[in-house]
C-alpha cells in the first residue's frame, strides 16, 4: 500500500478538495444574498401628500434597512421582509409595503393612509449614450444597451444610489458614467422606454457629492 499523502498542517489532498468544492458552492449564494428593491408613490408628510422614493436593501438574514424620502432623505429603520412586501419604521412612522396588491400602508405623527405605490424595474447593461431629445417632448435621453437591445430611458437628476452610505438625493453627472456598466431604476419601463428614478453606483468606483476641478494649466495660473 502506498502511504497516506498529507499537506502541511495535517489536511489531506481529499479534504483540500472538499473546502475547495464548499467554497465555490457557498460563498457565490453568500455574495447573492443581499438584495435590492425600489418603489416610488405618494405619502404624507408633516400632514400633506407629497412624492416619495424608497431604496431598499434586504440582508441574508431577510432584515430590512435602506432609505426613504420625506421631504430629504430619511434612514430606514432596521425592519423586516413580510408576506408580499416589507415593513420598516422612518423618522418615527411605521410603513408597510405590499407589492401584490401595489399599496404602501402608513400611519404615524405625520398621518396615515393607504396608497398606491408603484415598484421600480432595473434595468443592467452599458451606457452608451446622453441625448437631448427634440421636438414637443424635449427632455434629457439616456441610451442604456441592455443584452443588445437599446433602451431610451427619461431622466433628470435622479438619485444615486452609493454602494456604501447616504444615496445622492439628486445627481445630475451621468456623463461620468457613459461607457460603464451599471444598474438604473426606472419607472414606466418597456420594452423601449422608460424614466430613471435612481442610479446604482457601479462597483469599484466611490463618486464623490461634487465634481471633482479640473487642474488649471500653468497660463491660466499667469
Amino acid at each position: 500500500m502506498f502511504p497516506r499523502l498529507t499537506l502541511p498542517g495535517g489536511i489531506t489532498p481529499r479534504a483540500l478538495a472538499r473546502t475547495i468544492l464548499w467554497t465555490a458552492l457557498v460563498l457565490p449564494i453568500a455574495a447573492r444574498a443581499q438584495e435590492r428593491r425600489a418603489y416610488e408613490g405618494v405619502v404624507s408628510w408633516k400632514k400633506k401628500t407629497i412624492g416619495t422614493m424608497i431604496l431598499v436593501e434586504i440582508d441574508s438574514n431577510r432584515a430590512v434597512s435602506g432609505w426613504m424620502r420625506l421631504g430629504k432623505l430619511q434612514p430606514i429603520e432596521p425592519g423586516s421582509v413580510v408576506e408580499d412586501g416589507v415593513e420598516f419604521r422612518a423618522a418615527g412612522n411605521t410603513y408597510r409595503i405590499d407589492e401584490r396588491r401595489g399599496r404602501i400602508v402608513y400611519s404615524g405623527p405625520d398621518g396615515e393612509g393607504d396608497r398606491l405605490l408603484m415598484s421600480l424595474t432595473r434595468l443592467s447593461g452599458s451606457l452608451r449614450e446622453l441625448v437631448e431629445e427634440t421636438g414637443p417632448s424635449r427632455g434629457q435621453i439616456a441610451a442604456l444597451e441592455v443584452n443588445g437591445r437599446r433602451r431610451d430611458l427619461r431622466y433628470g437628476a435622479p438619485a444615486l444610489w452609493k454602494n456604501q452610505g447616504q444615496p445622492f438625493e439628486n445627481f445630475s453627472r451621468l456623463e461620468e458614467l457613459l461607457g460603464k456598466d451599471l444598474s438604473l431604476w426606472v419607472a414606466d419601463a418597456d420594452l423601449r422606454t422608460g424614466r430613471i428614478v435612481a442610479v446604482e453606483e457601479p462597483q469599484g468606483i466611490d463618486i464623490p457629492l461634487k465634481a471633482s476641478k479640473k487642474p488649471k494649466d500653468n497660463q491660466e495660473k499667469k
